[in-house]
């Protein structure tokens, strides 16, 4: 009996102490999705609104085309500065850092794309909201709505606004006539209902297609968490949906774009990801285009959250879940450098090239490492802990697998699958970890630290000398504006749900204050039948994203 009671406590002890099993990942390289047009930010190496000095950065343009990886740039298209409206930039302004972007990405032949977002037409093209006639008396400011009878005149200003690029010889990609259209903000901005904005879009379209037939129209850039937050997913009563019901509107559209906010300033909680981009990409999915994320923000810089906003892993998740979910072909963050001694914040990735935080090294597990062509493969895993996405590139011939443990345990993670390659390169973020090369491992030896992020790499991340150095031909031509240029979830084995750090699925309260207070439209200018077309009653939102 003693012998027996000795065998059992034998085992017992053997059964205690022997590893977790790996997570199990299978890989599918034959089925594939979207096809990958970059990722980047906004702006320049410190702010528009800072001085023209501080702008143009040699080693900042460096280490942001060849070491983060951007293959997006996002602009903004100013409006001229009036005696009603000041301007935090022009196109004087604006000119040198634009030519020193395209001219480092051409020369480590990085196939830029540059996209342009209005915040608001001319003061003169604006009008209170609900007429045509009367001006809106705070210029590009605090609202305001673009005079119905001034939509060709708004065209062919957005016509000259390209033409300044194209007369330095660089090419815009996309462009987007208006940022947030649901929101009236102290700084640019214009409101839009739903169908104003979509009748907009029919009618200035053919006009700029005419003379940039290659630059693609994106939209709405309303809210992730409002086109898709209600509690049957894809909401018909929104911008996208209304775009997809007027045919004339939706066959200008080149891309869909939203912008990952719940309410304009608080990223959307990572706990609801998954739900809002699936949705999304089953709502748009009668009229598929490419989607793209265009602007978000609002994490701390830290790997973990803070007791009110979301922390560098879960951006990491919010990226994965947009690729994974909502299959988006492009992800954009908000301000990519800032200078300051408080910088970066919840609005940056870096300040210059001295303060690289952990939303940076996070975004370059993914900027770098997936490059524009590849495509996403079918990936699943068995532990809805390890988020796993892979991607593969048939012009650098580059496999890219981006594995993410969301949980408070290592793990060790299994891949399986036909044609993987015999060996990766790793490279890791984490608590302690910057995207560091933590050498060679095989399919059958990728440890994953807790609360980590790591890109498994085969093959080339850069672009060879002699394919594509930017993001496409604009076109040429085009006439002269009126009113003058601008001056300017989870892994797919079961849950397909995301994995949520303390304190990030619900994420409440303000961020930084000192920015713009704003007020959504309905409440801030809703005359007449504003409110009832465009929100529901009595509902406010404020917003103190800095600007």
């Amino acid at each position: 009996m003693r012998s027996l009671h000795l065998a059992l406590l034998a085992l017992l002890s053997l059964v205690m102490v022997a590893p977790a099993r790996a997570a199990q990942v299978t890989i599918d390289r034959t089925q594939r999705t979207q096809t990958i047009d970059g990722f980047g930010f906004f702006g320049a190496h410190d702010t528009w609104w800072g001085s023209a000095k501080d702008l143009v950065n040699t080693a900042w343009f460096d280490a942001v085309i060849d070491d983060l990886g951007i293959t997006v740039w996002r602009n903004e298209i100013f409006p001229p500065a009036d005696s009603i409206s000041g301007q935090d930039a022009d196109w004087t302004k604006q000119k040198p850092v634009v030519q020193a972007m395209w001219n480092k990405a051409k020369a480590s032949v990085v196939p830029l794309k540059i996209i342009l977002t209005v915040w608001s037409p001319p003061s003169s093209m604006k009008c209170v909201v609900g007429s045509d006639t009367t001006p809106h008396p705070d210029g590009t400011k605090n609202g305001g709505s673009l005079c119905p009878s001034k939509r060709a005149d708004y065209a062919n200003y957005l016509v000259a606004a390209l033409k300044q690029y194209t007369d330095i010889g660089v090419d815009v990609y996309a462009l987007s006539f208006q940022n947030e259209p649901l929101f009236v903000e102290s700084y640019n901005s214009c409101v839009y209902t739903q169908k104003e904005y979509a009748d907009t879009l029919a009618s200035i379209g053919p006009i700029i297609h005419t003379a940039y037939p290659s630059v693609k129209l994106f939209g709405s850039e309303n809210m992730l968490g409002t086109e898709c937050g209600g509690a049957n997913g894809f909401d018909p009563y929104w911008y996208t949906a209304n775009v997809m019901k007027v045919p004339a509107a939706v066959s200008q559209m080149g891309i869909w774009a939203v912008h990952g906010y719940s309410d304009g300033v608080l990223a959307t909680p990572t706990s609801q990801m998954s739900k809002f981009w699936a949705s999304f990409y089953s709502g748009t999915a009668t009229a598929r285009l490419p989607i793209w994320m265009t602007e978000t923000s609002g994490y701390v810089d830290t790997i973990e959250p803070s007791s009110t906003l979301p922390g560098a892993l879960d951006l990491a998740q919010g990226i994965y879940a947009a690729l994974y979910h909502g299959h988006v072909s492009g992800w954009v963050w908000w301000q990519g450098s800032e200078l300051g001694s408080s910088a970066p914040n919840e609005y940056d990735l870096m300040s210059s090239t001295t303060k690289r935080g952990k939303k940076y090294y996070v975004s370059k597990n993914f900027y770098r490492y997936i490059r524009p062509g590849a495509q996403m493969v079918q990936a699943a895993s068995d532990d809805a802990e390890v988020l796993v996405a892979a991607f593969d590139n048939d012009a650098t011939k580059a496999f890219t697998v981006i594995a993410i443990n969301g949980g408070t345990a290592s793990k060790s993670v299994t891949l399986s699958g036909a044609n993987l390659p015999a060996e990766f390169q790793a490279y890791r973020t984490s608590t302690t970890e910057n995207c560091a090369s933590v050498g060679p491992v095989t399919p059958t030896t990728i440890t994953l630290p807790a609360r980590s992020i790591t890109s498994l790499v085969y093959g080339k991340v850069t672009e060879d000398p002699g394919s594509a150095g930017s993001g496409g031909a604009a076109g040429s031509g085009g006439a002269t504006g009126a009113g003058g240029a601008s001056g300017t979830g989870g892994a797919k084995a079961g849950s397909g749900g995301m994995t949520s750090s303390g304190g990030s699925g619900g994420v409440v309260g303000n961020a930084k204050s000192g920015g713009c207070s704003c007020n959504v439209a309905a409440r801030a200018q809703g005359a007449g039948t504003w409110g009832l077309a465009l929100l529901p009653l009595g509902l406010l939102l404020t917003r103190r994203r800095q600007r």
